[in-house]
């Protein structure tokens, strides 16, 4: 689950550029309220798109660097320098967008390469000399004139520039640019691999013994044939209802094998490709460079905040598994008790059917997809006064694809899409994809645009798609990062979404809470026959159980960041070792045995996209709890408590700094408190 944000100059989503609908008739460059006009998309739209925002940014380049007035406004620098920006990042998330969505193999081919063109030049910008110094003149003449964001979106620029390269001299300055570009190139390739990794399972009724015949329909061919596409909702199903040890461990291996073996040799140029490109500019380590602007400052920091976390979880991960051991033991005594991670699902469940009374079938009765959905845009209007009308009829990328408008009061403030079931090609995992970002610039009021691009399971023709609790929250966790980008302002276009990355999901982690209140929860889950709310007595066996396994489960997050920051930190000591060698020496803190010939980093899209900041999943839900003990403190669904959030933290988020945000929201000092009480500890 992540923000998926294509960012080149700044690192940042940037909002819609100044290019009229009569300088141009590319879909993807025509900037107005008026819907995107996906549906008239091809390889040719896209590649022009790109080469017609990299000319138009040169024409601006050339405005800039030639000297502009100072202060703010028409007509300055900074006006300048914030449309360039847009610009480059605006038609770049729109690249994103298209390369992990669209059907046709020359169109998302035509927006990699684009996303590769973009990148390098962008690039080429941030190593510009001339760039540099014309902004750094202009801060010198303007800095005592601007506004506090103002002056905080300067410094973030000056530094961006200062911490990419532009301490070394020009021969250094190529060389970085040349190792930046096989950075972004490797990176494309590890993503398509995934994307057109291809897989399935051919099974019988016998070997999906347990699996409920609802669920296995859709698997069915006409020549009575079971085929399982190799995805994460049908992972899901399989590991959480097969009876057969077998059949589990030969779809772990599958799922655990995307992209392999082409994606370990991708990551290995990648790693060490961000290693030179961390040297080239005097850090010991990838880590060390990323973490100049995040929260967590330095290595240091993280490490410390993993090993306190393992420390702290393992008693209770040891105790989660003998619970599992025992259910095992009791079913299987002709079996040994190790738990093996194809185990860990299957027997939960059967943890929380028996000593829970929690029967998870039972509870998805309560969630039907497209009454979730509604309950949940109902849960938001009534915590943060936004309200959501479904449009139809507009130009989409796929047929399934949904469109909506957001409102706050009479106010229409965005646009967004929900792309919501797997299909072939399409982004594998959960995610908010920006479109384009507001712009309230020149007396105007472009709204922003985004998506939700998720991979629910979906239900045969005919049938009610029904999902799990765990689902619901990854709805409301990407909503989350959706609601945000669409009441997120700044008078600088640029600005928004500049969240350290290291807290970016909290927001979206904050809401998760509201899936395990009754207050909340009994809103919208309503029997999908009977229409009848959630029994309290049901939520009261789902909230005793929420915590069940957590220890394992939390421990998890923390082995992914120790995989993701040993490569980016400890790359020197790792080199030429086998990448796969490394995660299972760190998979002892699961206490699981790691499961040999599984290749689990092939399909580590976060590797690719979050280079030495998975840590930032943990590190965010810190303050997540955190501001969620204020609701607990003043009511769940307490309305001005959360339009004091929407204003005070979502509204303005980029324009301050993080902890001052978070200073005031709560009034008093951020603490670990709420979250450290969140995971049993």
């Amino acid at each position: 689950m992540r923000y998926f944000r294509y960012a080149f100059l700044l690192s940042v989503l940037i909002p819609l550029t100044r290019v009229s609908a009569q300088q141009t008739a590319n879909p993807l460059l025509i900037h107005s309220n008026a819907p995107i006009a996906f549906d008239k998309v091809n390889a040719e739209t896209v590649t022009s798109a790109v080469d017609q925002a990299i000319r138009s940014s040169n024409v601006q380049l050339e405005k800039i660097i030639g000297g502009l007035k100072a202060g703010s406004g028409p007509g300055s620098t900074l006006e300048a320098y914030d449309a360039l920006s847009y610009e480059l990042n605006d038609i770049g998330m729109k690249m994103g967008l298209i390369s992990q969505t669209y059907t046709s193999d020359s169109v998302r081919n035509a927006a990699n390469e684009g996303l590769q063109k973009l990148s390098e030049y962008t690039t080429s910008l941030i190593l510009n000399e001339k760039l540099y110094k014309a902004l750094k003149k202009y801060a010198d003449a303007s800095m005592s004139s601007l506004k506090p964001n103002q002056k905080k979106y300067v410094e973030d620029q000056l530094r961006l520039f200062e911490n990419n390269g532009m301490k070394l001299d020009s021969q250094a300055r190529q060389e970085l640019q040349v190792i930046s570009d096989k950075i972004t190139a490797t990176g494309l390739g590890f993503d398509k691999n995934l994307a057109t990794s291809r897989d399935s399972l051919v099974l019988t009724d016998a070997e999906l013994k347990g699996v409920p015949e609802n669920e296995k329909q859709p698997w069915k061919k006409p020549d009575g044939r079971i085929v399982i596409y190799i995805n994460t909702p049908n992972y899901v199903t399989v590991m959480k209802y097969s009876d057969e040890e077998a059949t589990r461990r030969t779809m772990y291996m599958h799922y655990n094998n995307r992209a392999y073996p082409k994606n370990l040799k991708v990551l290995d140029s990648l790693l060490y490709q961000r290693q030179q490109y961390a040297s080239k500019l005097g850090y010991p380590s990838y880590a060390s460079y990323a973490l100049v602007d995040k929260m967590a400052g330095k290595p240091e920091a993280v490490w410390n905040f993993e090993n306190r976390l393992v420390k702290g979880l393992t008693p209770a991960v040891t105790s989660d598994l003998n619970s599992l051991r025992e259910i095992k033991h009791r079913l299987h005594p002709e079996l040994a008790d190790t738990i093996y991670a194809w185990d860990v699902a299957y027997y939960k469940k059967i943890l929380l059917d028996t000593k829970y009374q929690l029967n998870t079938d039972e509870v998805k009765e309560y969630f039907e997809m497209n009454q979730t959905i509604n309950g949940m845009f109902e849960v938001y209007h009534r915590l943060l006064g936004i309200t959501v009308k479904e449009t139809h009829g507009l130009p989409v990328w796929y047929s399934k694809v949904r469109t909506f408008e957001m409102w706050v009061g009479s106010k229409k403030i965005g646009n967004f899409y929900f792309d919501l079931y797997p299909r072939k090609d399409k982004y594998t995992h959960f995610a908010c994809f920006g479109i384009s970002a507001a712009n309230i610039g020149n007396g105007k009021d472009i709204l922003p645009v985004a998506a939700l691009i998720c991979n629910f399971p979906e239900a045969a023709p005919g049938e009610p798609t029904l999902i799990d609790h765990s689902d619901v929250i990854i709805l409301f966790h990407e909503f989350g990062h959706l609601v945000h980008a669409m009441v997120v302002r700044s008078d600088i276009a640029s600005q928004p979404n500049t969240l350290r990355a290291d807290f970016v999901e909290a927001p979206s982690q904050f809401l998760e809470n509201f899936c395990w209140q009754y207050e909340s929860l009994k809103i919208f889950a309503k029997n999908y026959k009977t229409g009848a709310v959630l029994p309290e007595s049901l939520f009261n066996k789902m909230k005793a159980a929420q915590h069940v396994l957590e220890g394992n489960a939390t421990m998890q997050q923390v082995y992914y960041g120790m995989i993701d920051f040993t490569f980016e930190d400890k790359y020197d000591s790792i080199r030429g070792m086998n990448l796969v060698d490394v995660t299972k020496s760190l998979y002892r803190v699961t206490q699981i045995p790691f499961p040999e010939g599984s290749h689990f980093i092939a399909s580590f899209t976060h590797l690719n996209g979050y280079g030495a900041n998975y840590y930032g999943y943990l590190w965010s839900r810190v303050f997540a709890q955190d501001i969620f003990s204020v609701f607990t403190r003043n009511g769940v669904m307490d309305t001005a408590t959360g339009e004091r959030y929407r204003k005070e933290i979502l509204e303005v988020a980029g324009s301050q700094q993080e902890m001052d945000m978070l200073r005031r929201f709560l009034g008093r000092e951020p603490n670990s408190d709420a979250f450290m009480r969140s995971i049993g500890l």
